[in-house]
C-alpha cells in the first residue's frame, strides 16, 4: 500500500540545538540575483537542510530548523522553473538564504507535462584517459547543442565522474553553458574518496548528495552511491529520514522517478532507513522507474512481479567495459511517468552516404528497381526527411521521400525507365535534420533493368568466422571487385551479430537497447535478400547467433536462449538462463555436432540442439559483468571470458573446469593446431588450449581491448587494433609486418577508448590473398593480405561491427544502421 511504511520513520532528536534558518524562493525577473519588491515570490516550494523539509508559504519564505548535521540549504525546483543552483552552502555567519528561480524554456514541457531529459553516466575523467584531443570536449559540445536543438528539460549524470577531474568536466557541463534546460549530478562509487568525508569533494563541485526537483508531472529524486573509494558520512538510515519528510509533500498519486549510481537490491524493491527506524520503500510510493550508471551498459528492464522500469546508460565519451557505444540516453517521459527511450551518438556531424551506390554500382531488383539505401545521422539533431532526385543526360527524373527504417537508415526503391538502361545515373541525396540543417550526397551509377549477377551461395557459414573454433576454412572464391546484389534494411540495429549462412539462407539478429520491441532474428534468401520469416526476441541479441541440427540459435541480453526452425522461423524451443538481472548475457554463443553452448558464469550450459534437453551447467565459476566476446569450442574444450575476471576453459563434454588464467579482458578466440589465439589490452597471447599455459605474448605500442579475433595463416597473423585499424604479424616472430589505418570512429565501443581513434572491431576474413574486414569508420575494406595495400572499399555509411560471412561466390556483411548486404564477385560490366 502506498504511503505505509514497514515501520514507522521518526526524525532523530537532536543533542545540539541548531540555528534556525530563514529564505525567500522568487522569481528572477530583472536577473540581479536579488530578490526586489514586487518580483513574484513562489509558495509551495519544498526546502531542506538535508533533515527536515518545509515549504514555502504564500509569501514565498521558509523556516528551517536545521539539525547537526546540516551542510547546505536546498530547494526541490519546481516545475517550470530552472535555477542556475539549487543550493547553499549554510556558514556561520548567514542564517538566511533566498534562493532565484527563472521560468523554465517554455517549450520543454507540454501542456499535458510530457518533456524530455537527457540520461549519461560513468565519464571517468581521469587525467590519464586524456589527451591532447580528447573526446571530452567534443562529446560534451554535441550533447549540449542537441539539448538546445531539441528542447531538452534536463541532464541528469548518475556518478562516476571521477573526483581528480570534477573541476574539467562541470566545465563541459553546467547551468551556465546549457541556459534552456538544467544539470543535475548524482554520486558514484569513484566520486567518494577525497576530504574530511567521502563526499566532501563532490559538495565543493555539485552540492547536495540526495535532493529532490520536479519537472511536468513527476517528482524526480537523486540519492548518492552507498559506498565506494572512500566512506561517506550519509547512511541509508539518514537518507531515509530525509525521503520520508520530502515524500510527505508529494501527492499520493503523483508518478515518482529515482536516480542512483547503481541498484539497489535484485528484488524491485528500493528500501532506504534502517531497522531500528523502519524502512521507507519508493517501491510504495508509485515509483516508475530507477534510472542508473556504474554497470557501464544499455539496459531496459523491470524486475520479475516489479512495474519498476531499471534503466542504465553508459558514458557519452568513450567505449565501455562490455563495448556498450558512447553514447547519451534521451527519455521522453509521459503524463504517468511512462518512459520511451531513444539512444544518441555523439561524434557524428551531418553524414548522409549513399550506402547501396559506390564504385560506379548498384544493385537491382529482379523487377528492375534498384534499392536505394541512405544512411543519414547528426549527433546533434535527429534527422527529420530524406529525399531523393535522379539525373542522366542532362535530365532530371522525379525523386521522391524515403522511408525511415532505424535512427539511421532510410530507404526505397527507384523505379527508373527502362529507357535509361545502359545508361549513367546520377542520384542525388538530402537529408533535412529537424535543427534546420541539410547535408547531402550523390552518387553515380550504371543502369541495368534487370540483375545480370546471381550469387550461388557454397559451405555453410554457421557460427562466427563459420567454424565454433572461429578459423574458417579458407578458399579462393572471392574476387574484385566486389558487386552488390542486394541490400536489405530489418527495422533495428545490429550490434557485434556477425550474418550466417545456413541452407542457402542468411541469418541475423537484432539490437533493441530501446525496449521498442524490435529484437529479431529473420532469415532471408540469399540471392535477393527478401525477408523469409522474421521471429521476434524479448531483447537484444548483442553477439554471435549459430546454426546446427535444423535450428537457428540466438541468446538475448537477460538471459533467454531460442532455438528458433531454420526453414519456418517457428520457435522450436526456448530456455530462461536464470541471468542475473544486472548482468546482461552479451556473449556469444557457439554450436556444433548437435550440440548449441550458450550463457555465461553459473548459467553456462550445454544443451541438445534438436531437443533442447540440458546436458551440463556450469558449476565452477561466475561472473559479474557482461561481454560480447563469444564463446570458443574444439576438441573437447570450450573457453569463454568473464570479463574483469579470468579467461575459463571447461570440458565440453561434462562441463567440468579444465582451468581459468587472469586475462578476462579480451576479444573471442581463435583456436587452431591445439592454440588459443586471443588479443587483450596491448598484447597478443597464443596459449596451449588443454591447460592455459602461455606460449609467447607479444606487447604493442597500441591498444588491443577490442574485440577482433586474430586470423591464422602460415605467413601472418592478421587483426584489428583498438585505434590504429588493422595490423598484420609475421606468424612467426609476431613482429609487425604492415599497419592499414582506416578512418576516425563513428561509434566508440572499444572499453576505455574514445575519440579520435580509429578502432576495428571486426574480425578478418580470408579468401585467396584479400582480406576483407569492416570498420566503425563505415566502410567494408579489402586489403592485400601480403602487403595491406587497399585494393576496394564500399561505404556503408554506419558502423561495421559484425564480421562479413564468405559463401560460394558471396560476401554477406552488415552495418549497425541495419543494413545487410549481399556482395558477389563477378560483374559483366
Amino acid at each position: 500500500m502506498k504511503h505505509i511504511l514497514v515501520s514507522l520513520l521518526t526524525a532523530c532528536s537532536m543533542s545540539v540545538a541548531a540555528a534556525p534558518y530563514t529564505g525567500r524562493v522568487f522569481l528572477d525577473k530583472n536577473g540581479n540575483h536579488t530578490y526586489d519588491k514586487g518580483e513574484k515570490v513562489i509558495a509551495g516550494v519544498s526546502v531542506s537542510d538535508g533533515l527536515n523539509v518545509v515549504q514555502t508559504d504564500k509569501d514565498g519564505v521558509f523556516h528551517l530548523p536545521g539539525h547537526i548535521d546540516e551542510r547546505f540549504i536546498f530547494i526541490t525546483i519546481p516545475s517550470g522553473y530552472r535555477a542556475e543552483t539549487f543550493y547553499q552552502r549554510i556558514t556561520n555567519e548567514q542564517t538566511a538564504y533566498d534562493f532565484e528561480l527563472q521560468p523554465a524554456n517554455p517549450k520543454s514541457v507540454k501542456p499535458d507535462g510530457n518533456h524530455r531529459f537527457i540520461h549519461i553516466s560513468d565519464t571517468h575523467m581521469y587525467e590519464s584517459y586524456r589527451t591532447a584531443a580528447d573526446g571530452y570536449a567534443a562529446s560534451s559540445k554535441y550533447l549540449r547543442n542537441y539539448v538546445e536543438n531539441e528542447n531538452i528539460a534536463f541532464v541528469i549524470h548518475t556518478g562516476d565522474i571521477a573526483r581528480e577531474g570534477f573541476a574539467s568536466y562541470k566545465e563541459f557541463l553546467n547551468n551556465e553553458n546549457m541556459p534552456s534546460s538544467q544539470v543535475f549530478y548524482c554520486v558514484g562509487n569513484h566520486d567518494l574518496g577525497e576530504g574530511k568525508y567521502g563526499e566532501e569533494s563532490f559538495e565543493n563541485y555539485f552540492g547536495p548528495a540526495y535532493y529532490s526537483f520536479e519537472v511536468g508531472n513527476i517528482h524526480y529524486i537523486v540519492t548518492p552511491m552507498a559506498h565506494g573509494d572512500g566512506k561517506p558520512s550519509y547512511t541509508n538510515e539518514s537518507i531515509g529520514r530525509w525521503l520520508k519528510n520530502d515524500l510527505k509533500f508529494v501527492a499520493q498519486e503523483k508518478p515518482v522517478i529515482a536516480f542512483n549510481h547503481s541498484v539497489m537490491s535484485a528484488d524491485g524493491h528500493f528500501r532506504f532507513g534502517s531497522e531500528k527506524e523502519g524502512y521507507i520503500d519508493l517501491a510504495d510510493y508509485n515509483l516508475k522507474a530507477w534510472i542508473y550508471g556504474h554497470w557501464h551498459h544499455d539496459r531496459m528492464y523491470s524486475y520479475d512481479g516489479s512495474d519498476v522500469q531499471m534503466i542504465c546508460s553508459p558514458g557519452s565519451v568513450r567505449g565501455s567495459y562490455d563495448h556498450s557505444p558512447s553514447s547519451f540516453r534521451v527519455l521522453t517521459c509521459g503524463a504517468q511517468g511512462e518512459l520511451s527511450s531513444e539512444i544518441r551518438y555523439p561524434y557524428i556531424d551531418k553524414a548522409v552516404t549513399i550506402a547501396s551506390i559506390d564504385n560506379g554500382r548498384s544493385a537491382v531488383t529482379p523487377e528492375g528497381k534498384v534499392p536505394l539505401s541512405v544512411n543519414a545521422y547528426s549527433s546533434v539533431s535527429p534527422t527529420r526527411k530524406v529525399t531523393y532526385s535522379c539525373f542522366s543526360g542532362g535530365k532530371e527524373y522525379k525523386g521522391n521521400v524515403l522511408k525511415q527504417r532505424t535512427d539511421f537508415n532510410w530507404s526505397t526503391d527507384m523505379v527508373l525507365p527502362p529507357t535509361l538502361d545502359g545508361q549513367i545515373v546520377t542520384v542525388k541525396v538530402e537529408a533535412l535534420f529537424t535543427n534546420g540543417e541539410v547535408a547531402g550526397e550523390s552518387a553515380s551509377f550504371r543502369y541495368r533493368s534487370a540483375p545480370d549477377i546471381q550469387v550461388k551461395t557454397g559451405d555453410d557459414w554457421t557460427n562466427l568466422l563459420q567454424t565454433p573454433a572461429h578459423v574458417p576454412d579458407i578458399k579462393d572464391t572471392l574476387h574484385l571487385p566486389l558487386q552488390l546484389a542486394w541490400v536489405q534494411n530489418i527495422g533495428a540495429n545490429i550490434y557485434f551479430t556477425s550474418p550466417l549462412v545456413y541452407q542457402g539462407n542468411v541469418y541475423a539478429a537484432s539490437l533493441d537497447d530501446n525496449g521498442l520491441g524490435k529484437a529479431s532474428v529473420l532469415c532471408m534468401e540469399s540471392g535477393t535478400g527478401k525477408i523469409r520469416w522474421q521471429y521476434p526476441l524479448h531483447h537484444s541479441v548483442r553477439s554471435s547467433i549459430a546454426a546446427e541440427d535444423g535450428c537457428i540459435f540466438a541468446q538475448d541480453v537477460n538471459g533467454w536462449l531460442y532455438a528458433i526452425d531454420a526453414v519456418t522461423g517457428k520457435l522450436a524451443w526456448e530456455k530462461d538462463l536464470k541471468m542475473n538481472k544486472q548482468v546482461p548475457l552479451d556473449d556469444g554463443l557457439v554450436a556444433t555436432n548437435g550440440v548449441v553452448y550458450a550463457g555465461t558464469g553459473y548459467s553456462l550450459c550445454a544443451f541438445r540442439a534438436k531437443t533442447g534437453e540440458l546436458i551440463w551447467q556450469n558449476k565452477d565459476w561466475d561472473t559479474g559483468h557482461g561481454t560480447v566476446a563469444t564463446l570458443t569450442v574444439h576438441d573437447g574444450i570450450l573457453v569463454g571470458h568473464a570479463f574483469w575476471e579470468a579467461t575459463y576453459a571447461n570440458d565440453a563434454r561434462t562441463g567440468r573446469k579444465l582451468w581459468s588464467k587472469g586475462f578476462g579482458f579480451g576479444s573471442s578466440m581463435a583456436m587452431h593446431s591445439g592454440l588459443l589465439y586471443c588479443l587483450s589490452d596491448r598484447s597478443l597471447s597464443v596459449r596451449e588450449a588443454k591447460t592455459g599455459r602461455m606460449i609467447v605474448q607479444k606487447k604493442y605500442d597500441f591498444e588491443l581491448k577490442n574485440l577482433s579475433t586474430p586470423l591464422v595463416t602460415d605467413c601472418e597473423i592478421i587483426f584489428g587494433t583498438a585505434e590504429n585499424g588493422v595490423v598484420a604479424v609475421d606468424a612467426s616472430t609476431l613482429e609487425v609486418k604492415w599497419r592499414f589505418r582506416t578512418g576516425r570512429a563513428m561509434i566508440y565501443t572499444v572499453p576505455t577508448l574514445g575519440d579520435p581513434a580509429s578502432p576495428v572491431e571486426t574480425s578478418p576474413v580470408l579468401s585467396g590473398n584479400i582480406v576483407y574486414v569492416g570498420a566503425s569508420d563505415g566502410y567494408l575494406y579489402a586489403l592485400d593480405r601480403q602487403t595491406g595495400q587497399l585494393l576496394w572499399k564500399h561505404a556503408m555509411g554506419a558502423p561495421v561491427l559484425g564480421t562479413v560471412a564468405v559463401s560460394g561466390n558471396a560476401l554477406f556483411a552488415v552495418d549497425f544502421s541495419g543494413n545487410i548486404y549481399g556482395f558477389v564477385s563477378q560483374s559483366l560490366y
